[in-house]
């Protein structure tokens, strides 16, 4: 034992060296973390191992060489067919997984999910042979009797209470990445089906949201049941505290309630432009608790749905221009409207609102102001595009409308000179000078 020590400090530099410099040219992150952990330790294995070897020889003389000699081959063996399992399952984990590109296109988001959850479990797999690695050694030089703890009924147990755990981890990994790979399919505009619809969109969200909550909760009420945890008191407490959150957020549990009841109602869909609470904006983000709300000045509001009390959605099925134009009292009111409806056909020719356009109505002469007769239109748009519509006809009928000489009024000031005590009006002198340019004023 002692000439095995000297030799083992004498060439413990050297052998770490060694060891190091193959470390360093090992393609795979594993590999060269076992190899830099063994370069520094190497010298006490060694050192233990003869150390068990004088032990042995001075305890048990009659049996010293068959033990050695059986724990040394199981050693071997073990550590060996650990040491090739951990590199066929790094060399596993380094490589990334692919999927046919007509699956990729289709679920754009699995190949993703495959080279993250395949490599944590290979990862899982890899310490688990580890930990039986070390057993079985230790089990070799009679300082763990794993063999006879693994045939007994506790060891049975153990070892199939953790199968049946890693199966429910496995079943849940397995249904979460296909429901979520569905959702995903449904979610792209390229899988054949086109453009999913706001609330289809507005849904599938929500319904994957709810799915994780509710995956979580069950796969861990199944493992703490399977782990021998009485989850009764746990389900009444969790009931008690949900009454008690009930009782003391009950703006969150409106919240909520109103969520559902807006989202079965289809009264609101991510991209809408709506009106609620006051605010009017595009709907940005869409929750079981509250809208978010991107407004014209580009303020983003967090609104919650107990304070809603009314929906406005300006992108539901169609939408109007209503404009009301007024013109003086001396223009012929049929001519007037030849030239919206002209404004209108031109409408129709516009590259950009033109497609938009789906109607006009004359609503005829709606009101005889103090300076001018009123006549309103209506155009029938697509869904939130009433404002730009209304900008470019805006302008048309002004342009048409100066392009027909017909005055477009605006309000009056009459000037009162006042009366006498006699009741006559002082006279006022009026002039009408002549400006170069020939113009009057």
């Amino acid at each position: 034992f002692a000439y095995a020590l000297i030799i083992i400090l004498q060439n413990r530099q050297p052998v770490r060296e060694r060891l190091t410099a193959w470390a360093q040219g090992s393609g795979f992150a594993f590999t060269r973390s076992a190899m830099g952990l063994l370069a520094l330790v190497w010298h006490w294995v060694a050192i233990a191992y003869f150390g068990a070897l004088a032990a042995v020889t001075v305890l048990r003389p009659e049996d010293a060489l068959p033990f050695m000699a059986r724990a040394t081959l199981q050693t071997v063996v073990v550590v060996g067919g650990g040491i090739f399992l951990s590199v066929v399952l790094s060399r596993i984990i380094s490589r990334k997984i692919h999927i046919p590109d007509e699956t990729r296109h289709r679920f754009p988001l699995l190949e993703e999910r495959l080279n993250a959850y395949v490599p944590t479990a290979l990862k899982v797999v890899r310490s688990v042979i580890l930990v039986v690695v070390l057993a079985l050694v230790l089990d070799a030089w009679s300082v763990l009797d794993f063999t006879a703890w693994l045939v007994s009924d506790a060891g049975t147990r153990t070892v199939g209470l953790i199968l049946t755990v890693a199966l429910i981890l496995a079943a849940a990994a397995l249904i979460w990445l296909a429901a979520a790979s569905w959702i995903e399919h449904r979610l792209s505009p390229d899988t054949g089906h086109g453009e999913p619809g706001a609330r289809e969109r507005t849904l599938l969200v929500l319904f994957r949201n709810a799915l994780a909550v509710t995956l979580v909760t069950f796969t861990a009420m199944v493992v703490l049941a399977e782990i021998g945890i009485n989850i009764g008191p746990l389900i009444a407490g969790a009931g008690i505290l949900g009454l008690a959150i009930g009782f003391g957020a009950q703006k969150l549990v409106q919240d909520i309630i109103t969520g559902i009841f807006i989202q079965l109602e289809n009264a609101i869909n991510t991209g809408d432009i709506i009106t609620v609470a006051g605010t009017t904006g595009t709907v940005e983000r869409l929750t079981i608790r509250s809208v978010g709300i991107r407004d014209l000045a580009g303020t983003y509001h967090l609104i919650p749905f107990s304070s809603v009390d009314a929906v406005s959605n300006y992108s539901r099925d169609f939408a109007y221009h209503v404009g009301s134009y007024g013109v003086a009292y001396r223009e012929d009111v049929d001519e007037v409207i030849s030239h919206l409806e002209a404004a209108y056909e031109e409408l129709r020719e516009d590259p950009v609102q033109g497609r938009n356009v789906w109607e006009f109505t004359v609503d005829g002469v709606t009101s005889l102001g103090d300076s001018a007769v009123t006549i309103r239109v209506r155009i029938k748009t697509a869904p939130a595009t009433q404002w730009g519509v209304g900008r470019v006809y805006n302008r048309l009928v002004k342009n048409h409308l100066d392009a027909a000489g017909i005055e477009i009024p605006f309000p009056h000031t009459t000037v009162y000179f006042g009366q006498d005590k006699d009741g006559t009006a002082p006279p006022a002198r009026l002039e009408v000078l002549q400006s170069k340019s020939g113009l009057e004023r």
